[in-house]
């Protein structure tokens, strides 16, 4: 029998053979990917508190791959994407499209995403649904948009736009989402061995300070 399309979105994960609650809010989703993208390390402790609720499961290793597969959701990431054999790269940057998201989910379904309470998958699936005219959308166009089909003036307008919405650090070279998942998965997985060892450093510290009194 085939899957409910319409079935109620999913408030757990499993991990080590247990099911686990989670916030599955689009913001704890956004901030996944932005740590996912980020060059820097991780909040480890607090990603893992933020989506587990504070319950975090013994198993940190299987923890972290439950909270990428759940960021992914049932369809990769990358697949939503317009392809292009001249694509820009990345089609969106949470950060630097703040501004017109947020516009782009007012106009077209009258959401403020800065009170919304929406499921991480609810918001992807309508985001990747928006009009093509809106704001969002067109940038989106401008930075996946196949350009060898395309005449010259569109394509030098096509090319002037691409520039002035391009995503900054796009020069690094681009990895795959496996690679992507490993590399966070490791980094997480590593802050937060790091983040629990000095909180338990920490009581025998101030022990050794209270005998030296």
């Amino acid at each position: 029998m085939r899957p409910d399309p319409f079935q109620a979105l999913p408030d757990t994960v499993e991990v080590g053979g247990k099911t686990v609650r989670i916030d599955p809010s689009f913001r704890v989703g956004i901030a996944i990917e932005l740590e996912a993208l980020s060059d820097g390390e991780p909040d480890a402790a607090g990603l893992l508190a933020r989506f587990y609720r504070g319950d975090i499961p013994d198993d940190i290793p299987g923890a972290v791959r439950a909270m990428l597969d759940f960021y992914r959701g049932p369809k990769r990431q990358d697949d939503d994407r317009p392809k292009g054999k001249d694509k820009g790269g990345r089609a969106y940057d949470f950060v630097q499209d703040a501004e017109v998201i947020l516009s782009s989910f007012l106009s077209s379904y009258g959401i403020d995403l800065t009170t919304a309470d929406l499921h991480w998958w609810t918001f992807r699936r309508l985001m990747f649904n928006l009009p093509h005219d809106c704001n969002f959308m067109q940038r989106v166009a401008y930075r996946t948009a196949d350009l060898s089909q395309m005449s010259k003036v569109q394509k030098k307008h096509y090319k002037k736009m691409r520039d002035l919405y391009a995503i900054h650090g796009e020069g690094r070279r681009k990895m795959t989402v496996e690679e992507r998942d490993a590399a966070l998965l490791a980094k997480v997985e590593r802050r937060y061995r790091e983040a629990t060892e000095k909180q338990a450093e920490r009581p025998a510290k101030k022990s050794q300070v209270e005998i030296s009194r």
